[in-house]
């Protein structure tokens, strides 16, 4: 083996490298184009990470999620001077957005609310997601994202040890939209294998890290053996923690087998048969405080040569080296002294540009700053004034003037949460899957959390930087550049073909919502398309506005389509079954208590359903199955008479989808779709479960194989020819929202008191609710070359409530979330205090303290 001392400068490095002749000279030549692509690319493309900072750590149906938005770059973790629009969406168990944020970033930061009152509402885990569009360059991967338990509203106020959820994928008697892919379940027992460096070569000594997960893909322990194709033994191996482990052993040509037993069982898993040869290159990143410690290995198979190893982090060229490659081994050692906190990529690489094997590694220079809070006293009286007092000071205990998000909660049936923005920036967002305690690893610098730190990079080493196109291999295409306000982007074409018009006028008037008097336009511009037919303006606007596009060419109306690009959402993630489960924070953390999800109870919706059953009784009758009904005896029964608007909420409430229409409308026209004034087109474009069939000379729409019961305003449809087609004379514009309901008693309410409920069950398996504008609200349509659409501007933001007691009585006060700031600001002596009242009940005080300072530092405190 030859061991070399591998100077991370090239400068200094060249030199020794001269006198090995001209021939690794010109080996070293080829590779330094790599470098310069590399520092190039870290200097002029910048990454962005968005970090949110949440009020709570879960909600009840009717709450507001409060929270605060970091938007910093991903190498120094600096508050980011890139982008200057954040979108935040929100979306419900099925994937669906049911509500969307686009923020105005200020120095980095930004914060908003969303409230937690949509109909239809169902339970269950929602998902916060988080981006710049800059961010979509580099993938749906780099978007934050946090899954947050939203239970039913309990059945008695402040009653939070209730925490009934609906099962996931299930809504009543049928499915709400899946727009997301159902989760996978696994075997009872699933072992995966990780070669460091990412290969098994034949005849040479490698570590394997792996990792043993159960059916819903929470880790468990294991102990197991490594045997070949002969059943001889070639090593044994245990899991160190939360399933994952490593070991070493040397490759046949053969196949092995691994033997692991879990209670009391063993299961057989097949390992990958060495390659013929390349290289695998083995890391200690945990012996040495100022140096990584790095061999190569390759087989006599595998040709020697000049490679190159580099050190990244944050997307940018930390330190590298040329090493020669001529013996079957290798070592040397990388300074790391200088490496920022957080995940680096140590990557070897051939003359191509080709990675023959990286691994992931932990380094952290202890530059948190730190967050203190006193409360004044141990526990506060229900309503009580609370005055708490906040330090923050560096690590040279010098005071910190800065901004940071504060939360205060009532501490009782606190659903426990293992994120901060600590974990977050310097690793979840580096690593791709599910963590099950990212916390764990940060709680002490002890050497057993380094190791399973380590271990952790190992097998969830997903490589956040796109290596070919940082290295110039691949040329990399941007199709957002970072935001600098509301940026509208849009291209004319011809009506059918779609071909992209060029040098052609377009309009833009803008109106405050609402207003639909042309006369009060707000703001004008005009544009010129450029070669493709393309246009884009920039506005610093808040709220909606409605925006009429018009296209001129020489002076004349042209009857052209606008398309808008606006339709960048990314899909949403699929869930994992270990992701979706709850545990309530105790003290000390002291057995956790796992939480069930429930279906949602009918009885709430306060249905009265003896309408259709006698009816039902009588189909029964007539179809000569009567003596299968058993009658009860008579009962009384009492109940508050129903009204129209009672009708229509628990409609909206028990449907399993709503649409705005002119908000789907436009998404279909962004899409490049014509559907005219077809509502048949409407739905089958909304809704995958529609679709059009022909029914003899006429045209019909199914969804799920059946006919759906078309109602208009929540009136009764005649079932006739008049009565059945009512909804396709209606225009669209005229349509303001549509529900899906697939409730059998709400379809019973609204069909032709002349079909029994067997007819029902029979033609209709949903209700469609077409909601219209009344009279004289309706949107007027555009004129030739004319698209009548909205602006989307800043979300306004709303300011966290907290009531005063010393002017308001006390009265019950079930507050979860006692106190809310997302910008307090210390001062020039690091402190800041705050006042709130107290709730009803809360003796104990669950605070979160959160901030990046404008040098990049991360402070945290959450008290235990």
């Amino acid at each position: 083996m030859k061991t070399m001392s591998c100077l991370v400068a090239y400068i200094s490095l060249f030199f020794n490298l001269q006198t090995w002749g001209q021939e690794l000279d010109s080996a070293i030549n080829i590779l330094i184009p790599y470098i310069h692509a590399l520092h190039s690319f870290s200097e002029y493309i910048p990454q962005e990470k968005v970090y949110l900072h949440f009020d709570n750590t879960s909600y009840y149906r009717d709450d507001n999620i409060w929270f605060k938005c970091y938007v910093v770059t991903s190498g120094q973790h600096q508050l980011s001077r890139l982008s200057k629009t954040l979108y935040v969406e929100l979306l419900n168990p099925g994937g669906e957005i049911v509500d969307k944020r686009i923020l105005k970033i200020e120095n980095g930061q930004c914060h908003g609310n969303f409230t937690l009152n949509q109909l239809p509402f169902y339970s269950g885990f929602y998902e916060v997601r988080a981006y710049t569009k800059y961010m979509l360059d580099f993938g749906n991967d780099v978007i934050f994202s946090r899954l947050l338990p939203v239970f039913n509203k309990p059945k008695i106020d402040g009653n939070f040890e209730e925490k009934n959820m609906m099962r996931y994928g299930r809504y009543g008697a049928g499915n709400y939209p899946m727009k997301r892919e159902k989760p996978l379940k696994e075997k009872k027992v699933n072992l995966r294998f990780f070669p460091e460096g990412g290969n098994i070569i034949q005849g040479i000594t490698s570590r394997i890290a792996f990792e043993a997960t159960d059916e819903t893909g929470n880790p468990i322990d294991v102990a197991g053996t490594v045997m070949d194709e002969t059943k001889q033994e070639l090593c044994r191996f245990d899991s160190q923690h939360e399933g994952r482990g490593v070991f070493a052993y040397t490759p046949g040509a053969g196949k092995q087998k691994v033997i692991a037993e879990y209670s009391g069982k063993k299961y057989q898993f097949d390992l990958s048969p060495g390659l013929p040869q390349g290289f695998v290159m083995e890391t200690d990143n945990l012996s040495h405080p100022d140096s990584i410690e790095i061999w190569l290995r390759k087989n006599s198979n595998t040709p020697a040569g000049m490679l190159g190893v580099v050190i990244l982090n944050g997307g940018k060229l930390q330190s590298y080296c040329f090493v020669n490659i001529d013996e079957d081994e290798i070592s040397f050692k990388m300074d790391k002294t200088q490496l920022p906190s957080g995940v680096s990529q140590i990557v070897l690489f051939n003359h191509n540009g080709e990675i023959l094997c990286d691994r992931l590694i932990f380094t952290c220079r202890n530059e948190l700053v730190d967050v203190k809070v006193r409360t004044g006293k141990p526990a506060y009286k229900p309503h009580e004034l609370v005055n708490m007092e906040l330090s923050i000071t560096d690590r040279n205990a010098n005071p910190v003037n800065t901004t940071f998000s504060l939360s205060v909660k009532d501490g009782m049936n606190e659903v426990e949460c293992k994120d901060n923005i600590l974990t977050d920036l310097l690793l979840m967002s580096e690593v791709r899957g599910y963590v099950r305690d990212p916390s764990y690893y940060f709680k002490t610098e002890d050497s057993a959390r380094r190791a399973a730190l380590d271990l952790l990079l190992m097998v969830q080493g997903w490589r956040r930087y796109p290596w070919k196109q940082m290295a110039g291999v691949e040329p990399l295409l941007l199709k957002y550049l970072p935001e600098q306000g509301i940026e509208t982007h849009g291209k004319v074409v011809t009506m059918v073909r779609q071909t992209p018009k060029p040098n052609v006028n377009v309009s833009c008037f803008l109106l405050k919502k609402g207003d639909e008097n042309e006369e009060n336009v707000s703001f004008v511009d005009f544009f010129v398309t450029d070669s493709l037919g393309c246009f884009s303006f920039v506005s610093d606007v808040q709220g909606k506005w409605n925006m009429i596009l018009a296209v001129t060419e020489k002076g004349k109306k042209k009857d052209h389509r606008v398309i808008l690009d606006r339709l960048f959402s990314p899909e949403p993630k699929r869930y994992r079954y270990a992701e979706i489960q709850v545990n309530i924070a105790k003290e000390n953390n002291e057995n956790d208590e796992g939480l069930n999800e429930e279906e949602i109870p009918d009885d709430h919706f306060d249905e009265d359903l003896e309408p259709f059953r006698i009816a039902y009784d009588d189909s029964l009758a007539k179809a000569g199955i009567s003596e299968k009904v058993h009658h009860l005896s008579a009962v009384t029964v009492s109940a508050k008479k129903r009204n129209k608007e009672h009708d229509i909420f628990n409609n909206r409430s028990t449907s399993i989808a709503y649409y705005d229409v002119r908000s789907e409308i436009d998404d279909i026209k962004d899409e490049g779709k014509y559907i005219g004034d077809d509502i048949h087109q409407l739905l089958v474009n909304m809704n995958p479960q529609f679709c059009i069939r022909r029914c003899g000379a006429d045209e019909c729409v199914l969804y799920k194989q059946k006919s759906p019961l078309f109602v208009i305003n929540y009136e009764r449809t005649e079932d006739s020819e008049i009565g059945n087609n009512a909804y396709k004379i209606i225009r669209l514009n005229a349509i303001k929202s549509i529900y899906i309901n697939e409730n059998l008693s709400v379809i019973y309410r609204y069909v032709d008191t002349r079909m029994t409920p067997l007819d029902v069950i029979d033609r209709y398996n949903c209700a469609v609710l077409i909601e219209t504008y009344p009279e004289g609200q309706i949107p007027v349509d555009g004129a030739k070359g004319v698209r009548k659409t909205w602006l989307e501007g800043y979300s306004p933001v709303k300011e966290f409530y907290s009531p005063d007691y010393s002017v308001l009585p006390p009265e019950s006060d079930y507050r979860r979330t006692l106190y809310w700031n997302p910008s307090v600001v210390s001062d020039v002596n690091g402190d800041a205090k705050i006042k709130f009242y107290n709730n009803s009940r809360c003796t104990k005080f669950s605070i979160s303290a959160e901030t990046v300072t404008s040098q990049g530092t991360i402070g945290i405190y959450k008290n235990e």
